[in-house]
């Protein structure tokens, strides 16, 4: 991974500009503001979609973008 150096970069975003490569969870912090950009994901053998959410990025509307701290489960 380019941003934290610590796990294979296997994600790679097809609206950013330049090369990247990224493990999910940087990919996740990088497109946190842009969920909708075209991500692809290495499968080992070629490049396939994948979104945010495939990769576990939950989106939280309202109380600024973290969950509701009323919630319990």
């Amino acid at each position: 991974c380019e941003d934290c150096g610590g796990e294979e970069g296997l994600i790679r975003c097809l609206s950013c500009s330049g090369e990247h490569a990224w493990c999910p969870s940087c990919a996740i912090k990088a497109h946190q503001h842009n969920p909708f950009h075209n991500l692809q994901l290495w499968n080992g053998k070629f490049y396939q979609s994948t979104t945010l959410r495939d990769q576990g990025y939950i989106v939280y509307l309202g109380h600024g973008g973290r969950p509701c701290p009323h919630f319990r489960q």
